[in-house]
């Protein structure tokens, strides 16, 4: 929200004054500008989405034209933040020098309409989803329950469940998470879950002191005492044998992140996610009989409702290599050697479990980032037992993030910087697509070397004198790295 009041507020400066006079030789929005706009700025500045006006038409756009022309000159707009020494990305919304230089000497001419046609808008879906192509989702699960949010005041990130309407194995080329009201929305994580023996859905507190609403896991007084108690002990075994794995991306660990990832996020800057050509994703319904909806609202000054929905987009091919998702493991430094936090104990597991989407690495255990501190380090470290082919990079913090570096090394000791954020932002988090596959040897590790500001140099700092512990509360911090991937041969070699 700062940010579009703040953009508002020059904006309002920068219209002020008379334009220019016209040059004939200078570039026209019906002679190229209108195209870069529809181009580069139509997914975001088009109703229904996070920005504050639309630029689908001229009309739309001569209006903001020395807004325009500022934000792109300093590169604030549209938002990239990859360093382009390392690595390209076909996600990259970047403009070019010559592309900023004809939008500036556009503004610079008074911003003129010119002879012609004026390009046609991209076609976009009219319920506001964000698939490249206009397209409708094929299969929509709306949230049953519309949420409201306080003018002022703080939201905690909070889960609500519901049921997964289809049982069997559903292929899809895209998936959406529509926030439903974007100003008010942090974040939305989903996930595929199902519920303990002895638990089902009812009405309680959304979380501790909360609101009471429906969908929210409850005791069933009806369950057999001995079948919970042969299925907790399941668990117990089951997690026990994942710790002594110690986080390796082992296949069954795989197949089960896998499974469990649902339908995808909504955070800033993210929109429909597509599977790759040659790629497959299923969503398992023969597995899971429940979503679990993580929700994190913000206040916005005036009361508000959202109602999230989930979109899908069919699959028409049969693909038979899944993309892969790899957590990293997080460590601090110390005297230059990289700690790992402690072990969560059962107890533990299940606290943090109940505050976040099941499979994201999140320790609650990590060293807290100390007071005063601008250059605080986490890393985390991933390892592939099989040859593979890397995608895409994401790495989530909050508003303490200041900057990441992706390293891979291979066995042979050979190192290759991957991806490098310098100024990393809160309000835009991008997955980092490769424009082409990085191979990974058998034996490769990948690193993501993360430094988090929390001194008063720092202007997003809300407490740079306190120690900041980790959470999916905005006040808190996170760090939250993977790497998605395809094997080379498409299944993983049996592991001894």
């Amino acid at each position: 929200m700062t940010r579009w009041i703040s953009f508002a507020a020059v904006v309002a400066v920068l219209m002020l004054g008379s334009a220019p006079a016209v040059a004939q030789d200078h570039p026209t929005y019906n002679g190229g500008v209108g195209q870069l706009l529809l181009d580069n700025c139509a997914s975001c500045h088009r109703p229904n989405q996070v920005a504050p006006m639309s630029l689908l038409s001229y009309g739309d756009a001569r209006p903001w034209a020395r807004a325009i022309k500022a934000k792109v000159a300093s590169r604030e707009m549209p938002p990239w933040f990859a360093d382009p020494r390392f690595g390209t990305f076909e996600n990259d919304t970047s403009l070019s020098d010559d592309e900023i230089a004809t939008i500036v000497a556009w503004v610079d001419a008074g911003a003129p309409e010119g002879d012609g046609l004026a390009p046609e808008p991209p076609v976009f879906s009219e319920a506001g989803w964000s698939h490249p192509e206009g397209l409708e989702p094929d299969y929509v699960i709306e949230f049953p329950i519309a949420w409201h949010i306080d003018a002022d005041g703080e939201t905690p990130n909070f889960n609500l469940y519901t049921p997964l309407p289809f049982d069997d194995v559903m292929q899809v080329s895209a998936t959406q998470v529509r926030p439903g009201n974007y100003a008010a929305t942090h974040h939305i994580t989903t996930g595929l879950v199902n519920l303990p023996v002895g638990v089902k859905l009812g009405r309680g507190a959304a979380w501790a002191g909360g609101p009471m609403v429906d969908y929210v896991p409850v005791e069933d007084p009806d369950a057999d005492p001995e079948e919970v108690a042969a299925a907790e002990e399941a668990e117990r075994e089951q997690q026990q044998d994942e710790d002594a794995r110690d986080g390796r991306n082992d296949a069954d660990a795989e197949e089960r992140a896998r499974a469990r990832s649902g339908f995808g996020p909504y955070i800033p800057g993210v929109g429909a996610e597509l599977v790759k050509p040659g790629q497959k994703r299923e969503i398992r319904g023969d597995l899971f009989d429940y979503i679990i909806w993580n929700l994190h609202y913000q206040a916005t000054g005036k009361p508000e409702t959202a109602r999230p929905a989930i979109g899908a987009w069919l699959a028409s091919d049969d693909a038979e290599n899944f993309e892969r998702t790899m957590f990293l493991r997080e460590y601090t430094s110390e005297n230059e050697q990289l700690v790992a936090p402690p072990p969560l104990t059962p107890e533990e597991r299940r606290a943090a479990a109940a505050s976040r989407q099941v499979g994201q690495g999140l320790n609650p255990l990590l060293a807290p980032i100390p007071p005063n501190d601008a250059n605080w380090t986490v890393t985390g470290i991933g390892a592939f037992q099989n040859d593979a082919f890397i995608q895409s990079l994401f790495l989530h913090m909050h508003v303490r993030g200041k900057d990441v570096t992706y390293v891979l090394t291979r066995p042979d000791g050979t190192e290759e910087i991957l991806l490098r954020v310098p100024n990393y932002s809160f309000d835009w988090q991008f997955e980092y697509d490769l424009t082409e596959p990085v191979f990974a040897p058998a034996g490769s590790t990948v690193k993501a070397i993360a430094r988090y500001d929390n001194s008063r140099t720092n202007r997003l700092n809300p407490a740079p004198h306190k120690e900041v512990y980790w959470s999916e509360q905005s006040w808190d911090d996170m760090f939250l790295a993977n790497v998605s991937y395809t094997l080379k041969d498409g299944e993983p070699a049996s592991e001894d």
